[in-house]
């Protein structure tokens, strides 16, 4: 379907060319600068949908995934009928636009010939008709004045304007079902007429001299569809209305650089708006950033399509990695609504057999103490505890044992010194 998209593509910019040329340049007398404009945009239509912007792009992400081999379906019965009638249509074009050489190369063939410089002039009897084609001049025998018709079919034969007629037909056969294609040709066979008949008048001498002629022999043999027929009827008022045309000023060239924000702002909306696999040429480069732990070098600007979904018997995932003998519990993450920086978690708790206590320190022989702390309700400062009293002299106690022999009395003889 690519060739659908791009000549859809192709015609989509050949209608908007054709609208600014008939909105602003059609009025202009510029004929040489509207026979480029038509010809130049006929062909830009058809090659901008083949170049690529790459730098505006946007940058891809590549990565490395899986790709799976997909099985191309048949394209649908629409498809296909629209595609063998499409090729039809450009194969009756064709064969149409043989069978006009064919009257050509016919007439050329029975006719008598004169050889000249730059032209072949054929004289075709009992006729009155006048047209050319290439370096080929027809013209009948019963035609008055056949000085100023030569002259006229000799500006389409020096400016090749058989040329701009066959690339038209080419452009009509590949795009027949498009109406602007033939509103194209139209326009440019009036503005070869135009520059004929203008380079004729100034040879002349008198342009109403030139416009009373046309008018008297406005009827003439029908000719072939593509020659220059100096009898067009379609095209007599026309030309007698530019003939008397005031002539464009040199600032209305400007209006011909329209075309230059045109071509690239098709040329942006081609490469942005349009996602086709058909731009072959590339400009400028794309960037690409490579979404991998292992960057790897690209080989080149253009990408391949997405691969499809991987089928998920086919993908081989890594093995589970075994579990240690002693595996660390850590206590369970703590979850807050809030953004505060939460406390780092507490160490995790010992067992009683890893836990070392402290032995008991040594009681001391003699410990001083001190009086218990007053404590009252009232904030004033207390005075200060009185130091503890010195210690008093031990008292010395002596105790006589009793005499065996005697026994014992009541009163016992106890002697306290201090």
């Amino acid at each position: 379907m690519n060739w659908l998209y791009y000549i859809a593509e192709a015609n989509l910019y050949l209608v908007i060319f054709y609208g600014v040329y008939s909105l602003i340049l059609a009025k202009e007398t510029h004929y040489q600068l509207n026979r480029a404009y038509l010809l130049a945009s006929s062909a830009s239509a058809f090659a901008l949908p083949l170049i690529q912007l790459n730098f505006l792009k946007p940058a891809v992400y590549v990565s490395n995934e899986v790709f799976v081999t997909a099985t191309v379906s048949a394209a649908p019965l629409w498809q296909s009928v629209l595609y063998y009638g499409y090729l039809a249509g450009v194969f009756f074009m064709v064969i149409l636009f043989a069978w006009k050489l064919i009257q050509l190369k016919r007439l050329a063939r029975g006719a008598e010939r004169i050889d000249a410089a730059d032209h072949h002039l054929i004289k075709l009897k009992d006729s009155n008709t006048a047209f050319s084609f290439f370096n080929y001049l027809f013209i009948g025998t019963q035609n008055a004045d056949e000085k100023l018709i030569i002259n006229h079919e000799l500006v389409h034969i020096r400016q090749k304007h058989s040329a701009d007629v066959v690339f038209i037909e080419i452009l009509k056969a590949i795009n027949w079902f498009n109406p602007v294609v033939y509103l194209l040709q139209n326009s440019i066979r009036t503005v070869h007429e135009y520059i004929a008949d203008e380079q004729t008048a100034q040879a002349a001498g008198n342009v109403i001299t030139y416009a009373s002629f046309l008018v008297d022999h406005a009827y003439g043999d029908v000719t072939p569809a593509i020659t220059h027929s100096f009898f067009n009827q379609n095209l007599l008022k026309k030309r007698i209305i530019m003939l008397d045309q005031k002539r464009s000023g040199k600032l209305a060239r400007l209006k011909y650089l329209v075309a230059v924000p045109l071509c690239a702002a098709l040329l942006t909306e081609s490469t942005l708006g349009f996602s086709k696999s058909y731009g072959v040429i590339d400009i400028g480069q794309q960037k690409i950033e490579i979404d991998t732990a292992k960057k790897t070098k690209a080989t080149g600007t253009r990408l391949a399509p997405p691969p499809p979904k991987p089928n998920v018997s086919q993908v081989k995932f890594p093995q589970p990695a075994k579990k240690s003998a002693r595996p660390v519990k850590f206590p369970p993450p703590v979850v807050r609504s809030d953004d505060k920086k939460l406390p780092p978690p507490p160490p995790p708790t010992p067992s009683a057999s890893q836990v070392k206590f402290p032995l008991p320190a040594k009681m001391p022989a003699r410990m001083v103490k001190f009086p218990p702390p007053v404590v009252r309700p009232n904030d004033k400062k207390l005075p200060p505890p009185p130091p503890p009293a010195p210690p008093k002299k031990s008292e010395r106690i002596r105790i006589e044992e009793p005499v065996k022999s005697q026994p014992p009395t009541d009163s016992a003889n106890v002697k306290i010194q201090e």
